[in-house]
């Protein structure tokens, strides 16, 4: 596999993965959960900064 199908398979993985972190730190929010919600949080920006990354390397 090529550098930049591989880098296209990582930032779909990531985007995919970011979208069930907004989607459960939505249930901790509406279930009150702090700390999934936190948890999710996190997740979701550290995952949204791999896909941008990744773009920009395939991008570049």
């Amino acid at each position: 596999m090529s550098d930049g199908t591989w880098g296209i398979f990582l930032c779909a993985a990531a985007l995919l993965c970011a979208v069930a972190f907004a989607w459960y730190y939505v249930r901790g929010v509406l279930d009150g959960d702090r700390m999934l919600a936190r948890m999710a949080a996190v997740g979701f920006f550290v995952l949204s900064v791999a896909a941008i990354a990744t773009l920009l390397k395939v991008l570049g």
